[in-house]
């Protein structure tokens, strides 16, 4: 009997242990219902329409049908991502080196596979890591998603070299088995090489008589969101230069080469980030072709390049200098170079929020020289004698500096196997579209078939007005490129380049306060990198002394140079927005220091490159103002604020949301009219996003699904496979194709695949830019320049939003590190903002029409991102016209992002993942989210949050009218929720439980007081 009552309390105990954890954890999961359905591929809402009539609702179609669960369809359409990966990866592979013609390395060849990180372990197979924690990797960089749940099989880099070539196996094996691995980490990383000691005498023996036609080396980099690339690592040196355990292989290399062992040394960079590669004459290697990160699939490209199916044509969007830390940016990037408030500890007094939130900040001394802006600029003046150009200051040798001790490949640079010549036949000027046309014949003078990239680009006058009123001028910029189809020994093609002429105008941020246009003369040039068409300006000018990138003399092309004259100032071509009437005008001058009556900044300036160049950090003390900024409560209830109640809230007017799909924006009459419908519980409904926003059912608005990102929609998965979108070759091997074909056709195609996934809209990065090469993200970013992002983004943002999948890029704005990019104070001058890192995001608003933003993690100046009416209300709808829907990046509880009243005021509409937080608690489930803190000052009796929540709700739905939400509802469809399975679970477990647990109680009252005292009776008697 004692044994059964004790069974009866220990399952009475488990039973109730059970009830309680599930009471404690369904309202934690509810608080997750978003992310939780996302990762299951729930849908909760279903369309039911009673009429009858022959309607097609299929507004938005793919080009694979509209049935998004037929697998046939989804196979063909993940076949021909592949097909396009794979063509893409052949185009944006960029050659570096080719000596004696080393490649294409011939089908059939004998190889050794050499490095490391080539080969993936015995033991365990990691490509990717997309967040900052540590993790050993083995194994090329595929990409910085996971490519284990992709529909398309992992193409790796050793089968697609065995497909092609007889590999030494005995050295593949030597790599799998040796332990060595990539660690991929934040703080301290390591290379992953192995020691020279792995290459024992037996495995020298191994191609001491075969496998020795070439020697085929991959170099590999990796970074990922948490998780830069180190200016300093445990050698003592960047990440990003040549390592002990990489040169000793590479000088063990060059004696197998030279007693006659190889034929051939072949280098492969498999690295999204500009490695130092100055030196690879030191070590013999005879060809170098750079890969970054190809993906799933890419690896097939690879292949086709290195055995010469296709020549390459693929051009750098980063400039690759000798030495990595020779950038001005690096005095103010990374983990190292990010400092603290010299008040730190009164900032930490004063701010409520968490002191890792307020604690940092950064200055962009460099102004607009990031990346060749930098380097080519000063390299004009250097052959111009101006500046103090060749002061020691930012010389790599802390001797004079000079061009070609910095640079190994300039931005746009990339050989073929093939030569081509190009020709300029003229320019002109259309004052209609206020752009120029510059026509370039290109003849393949070759012996193979290739592709060549005409590339155009500009400079504009430099003098007495810019260097008294600090507007800097780079001495070449991106203006215009255009990639030919495939030309055969002997062809021509005329290629038609069209610069907008706005890119050619300078924000003055001192003076005129607006776009300017420069007083003298102006240059198109075209060249095959930026350095070449430079000189080709210089030319023209008639400069003397000038090189090419191998350092030898240069005489340029003049030919290849178009020039005009401005004859006096223009301030006001710009001054008004070409998208609305707003003024274009200062907004951020806050984001200066030299503004904030504190510690001031000189930024560099070509005027005296010696006396600007950022060489020591300035100390910053906090202000008062600037830690009330910080601290983030910004918003304050205006005297004239409007009262709730001249607002209508819950009035039935008989609009649905589908019926809003063709409503002009300004069309305010209808738009109230719908708003008025609502009340502001509904519309506080949609604020919080967890990879999706809950259904409105009295508009007949279904629930959302949005997820990451262009390089993989992984968050999302396919309705009828739950597997997840093709991982592509990096987004910098996209723009290295410099084919705008392509980038549509990539474009289009993720948009197709969100389409099979039911996903309303992708997250996406793109227009951050590789400030400095260190970036760990850069992976998902077009390039180190504006310029190229504004003209790039135009193409994603067009081609993704005609399917009806909106785009949200990110990371609105500055956001160009990820160390500390939880809130950093970022400040600048308005030139670099505007014509830098606000010009990679216009062109994907302004001519894409893309209809998402996500604001930045960090802040501008002082201020959250997220915060900023001057970037989210004055620059992005006033000036550019923007349309749709602004979210912040991932709220997750981080306090500083908390501040729901400021943010929706400031222009933001909705707060990604606002679900209190990663990992599930009690305190997490009750926490106040948007919705609550938004409705409570409506509640409170704050008109104008009303009316901003009214604003933010009208922004969401006019993008959601425009997506493939409208699919399948008409005038008569209704709109249901369907209640997850898991949560009917969870019910059912707790009624369950509950009886449980009521029945072992039960049980256990009765063994020990009623029949334990029959038992006793009974014996009794």
């Amino acid at each position: 009997m004692k044994i059964k009552k004790e069974l009866t309390r220990g399952l009475g105990a488990v039973s109730a242990f059970m009830l309680v954890a599930v009471n404690l954890g369904a309202p934690v999961a509810d608080s997750y219902e978003g992310r939780i359905n996302t990762v299951l591929g729930i849908n909760t809402t279903k369309i039911v329409s009673d009429d009858t009539k022959e309607e097609d609702t299929a507004y938005y179609k793919s080009d694979y049908g509209t049935d998004i669960y037929d697998t046939d369809k989804l196979q063909e359409l993940e076949d021909d991502c592949a097909d396009e990966a794979v063509l893409e990866q052949e185009e944006g592979s960029v050659l570096l080196k080719n000596d004696n013609n080393a490649l294409p390395l011939s089908e059939g060849s004998s190889i050794t596979l050499f490095g490391q990180n080539s080969i993936e372990s015995a033991q365990k197979s990691e490509s990717a890591g997309g967040f900052g924690a540590a993790a050993p990797v083995s194994g090329p960089f595929y990409s910085y998603h996971s490519t284990s749940g992709s529909t398309q099989e992992l193409v790796t880099y050793l089968s697609a070299m065995q497909s092609a070539y007889h590999v030494n196996e005995t050295m593949v094996k030597a790599y799998q088995n040796s332990g060595y691995t990539r660690l991929k980490d934040a703080q301290n990383p390591e290379i992953g090489e192995a020691p020279k000691e792995l290459y024992t005498e037996d495995l020298k023996n191994s191609w001491k008589n075969e496998y020795n036609d070439a020697a085929v080396v991959m170099l590999t980099r990796q970074g990922s969101e948490d998780c830069d690339l180190v200016l300093e690592d445990s050698e003592g040196i960047s990440q990003l230069a040549l390592h002990k355990d990489e040169r000793d292989l590479l000088e063990m290399l060059k004696e197998e080469k030279a007693n006659g062992t190889f034929k051939k040394i072949i280098l492969l960079v498999n690295s999204n980030w500009a490695m130092e590669l100055g030196e690879l004459d030191d070590y013999d290697v005879d060809a170098c072709l750079w890969i970054g990160s190809p993906g799933a699939v890419g690896f097939t490209g690879v292949v086709n390049v290195l055995k010469g199916d296709v020549s390459p044509s693929g051009k750098l969007v980063d400039t690759y200098a000798k030495n990595s830390l020779s950038a001005p940016a690096v005095t103010y990037a990374q983990a190292k170079n990010t400092p603290q408030w010299e008040n730190l500890d009164e900032v930490l007094e004063f701010c409520s929020d968490t002191d890792k939130y307020v604690s940092n900040y950064l200055i962009y001394s460099e102004g607009i020289y990031v990346g060749y802006k930098y380097y080519e600029t000063r390299y004009e003046d250097t052959v111009l004698g101006s500046g103090n150009a060749t002061g020691a200051a930012g010389s790599s040798t802390n001797a004079a500096w000079d061009y070609n001790n910095e640079i190994a490949y300039p931005f746009g640079y990339g050989l073929s196997y093939t030569s081509f010549t190009q020709q300029v036949d003229g320019v002109e000027y259309h004052e209609e579209t206020d752009s120029y046309t510059v026509k370039v014949t290109v003849t393949n003078e070759g012996d193979k078939a290739g592709k060549s990239v005409v590339q155009v680009y500009a400079q504009t006058p430099y003098g007495d007005y810019e260097k008294e009123n600090a507007v800097e001028k780079s001495a070449i910029q991106v203006a215009g490129f255009e990639k030919t189809g495939m030309l055969e020994p002997g062809a021509s093609e005329t290629v038609e380049v069209d610069v907008e002429k706005y890119l050619l105008a300078s924000y003055d941020y001192t003076n005129a306060k607006g776009y300017i246009l420069s007083e003298g003369d102006y240059y198109l040039a075209i060249g095959d990198d930026a350095h070449d068409a430079l000189n080709n300006i210089l030319a023209a000018k008639g400069a003397q002394g000038m090189t090419d990138v191998l350092g030898s003399p240069a005489e340029g092309d003049a030919d290849k140079a178009y020039t005009w004259k401005e004859e006096k100032l223009d301030t006001e071509t710009y001054r008004q927005s070409r998208y609305s009437d707003e003024t274009v005008t200062n907004q951020f001058d806050d984001a200066d220091l030299n503004n904030l009556e504190t510690d001031t900044v000189d930024y560099l300036s070509r005027s005296d490159w010696e006396g600007t160049y950022p060489v020591t950090q300035v100390s910053v003390t906090a202000t008062e103002d600037m830690m009330k900024t910080l601290d983030g409560e910004l918003y304050e209830q205006p005297e004239d604020s409007p009262s709730v109640d001249d607002f209508t809230q819950g009035k039935d007017a008989g609009l649905s949301f589908v019926s809003m799909k063709d409503v002009e924006f300004d069309d305010e009459e209808t738009w109230n009219t719908f708003l008025d419908q609502l009340t502001a519980e509904e519309m506080c409904s949609i604020l919080p996003d967890q990879n999706g926003s809950s259904m409105i059912e009295s508009v007949n608005m279904p629930a959302t699904y949005r997820g990451d990102d262009m390089d993989c929609l992984e968050q999302v998965k396919f309705k009828a496979t739950e597997k997840s979108g093709i991982v592509w070759p990096s987004t910098v091997v996209m723009t290295s194709t410099w084919n705008k074909d392509e980038m549509a056709r990539r474009s289009a195609l993720t948009a197709n695949e969100a389409y099979f996934m039911g996903c309303t809209e992708i997250w996406s990065g793109g227009p951050n830019i590789h400030r400095t090469p260190f970036n760990g993200r850069a992976s998902a970013y077009y390039s180190e320049d504006g310029n190229m992002g504004y003209i790039v983004g135009a193409i994603v943002g067009e081609n993704v939003q005609k399917y009806g999948i909106i785009l949200g890029l990110k990371h609105m704005v500055v956001n160009d590190q990820e160390a500390n990019r939880e809130s950093v104070a970022t400040f600048t001058n308005e030139q670099a903002l505007r014509e830098q890192y606000l010009r990679a995001f216009e062109g994907a608003y302004t001519k894409g029409g893309a209809l998402g933003t996500m604001t930045a993690f960090n802040r501008i100046g002082c201020t959250y991102c997220g915060s900023s009416a001057p970037l989210l209300t004055q620059v992005l709808r006033g000036e550019w016209g923007f349309k749709g829907h602004v979210t912040t990046d991932a709220v997750v509880a981080m306090d500083y992002k908390t501040h729901y009243t400021s943010n929706i005021t400031a222009g933001v509409d909705y707060f990604c993942w606002d679900m209190a937080g990663f990992g599930a608690s009690e305190e997490s489930a009750a926490s106040n989210l948007s919705k609550d803190k938004v409705l409570k000052a409506i509640e409170d009796g704050d008109g104008y949050m009303l009316e901003a929540l009214r604003n933010a709700t009208k922004h969401t739905v006019y993008a959601q009218s425009r997506s493939i939400l409208i699919n399948g509802l008409d005038s008569n469809a209704k709109v249901e929720h369907i209640t997850p399975w898991w949560q009917t679970a969870l019910k059912a477990l707790n009624v369950v439980f509950i009886l449980l647990t009521a029945l072992f109680i039960g049980l256990y009252y009765l063994e020990a007081f009623v029949w334990s005292k029959k038992e006793l009776g009974g014996k009794q008697s």
